[in-house]
């Protein structure tokens, strides 16, 4: 996958690999969640695609389904306590939204990219 797809899958793909959405190679994040200006590889001009809310709210999609079918599972078996449940509840949701974060917004930046891309 070193050559330039132009395929939306593809390009997608890259995206959730937290690489360029061009090459694929180049990272796409400075750091956690700061955005790469420039491909390093391909030179590929990324400053202009601002995610802004969409990962958010993919991040906050995908995370409640899980948590509050986590909840559910605990409620039905009914061996844990209510203090245990919240505190598990609380902080799985704090760390999936962690995890899920950087991909939720190199998924919006690649189809970000895709639609510059189209116009």
């Amino acid at each position: 996958m070193t050559e330039m797809t132009s395929g939306t899958f593809h390009t997608l793909l890259h995206g959730l690999r937290l690489k360029c959405p061009r090459c694929g190679i180049g990272k796409l994040f400075k750091s956690y969640l700061k955005q790469q200006d420039v491909c390093s590889h391909c030179a590929e001009n990324l400053s202009g695609l601002r995610a802004d809310d969409g990962p958010a709210w993919l991040t906050i999609l995908i995370v409640g389904h899980i948590v509050v079918i986590s909840i559910l599972h605990m409620e039905h078996t009914g061996y844990n306590s209510l203090y245990l449940e919240m505190v598990v509840a609380g902080l799985g949701t704090v760390f999936l939204a962690l995890i899920i974060l950087p991909f939720s917004k190199g998924f919006f930046i690649a189809a970000l990219w895709l639609l510059r891309k189209q116009s």
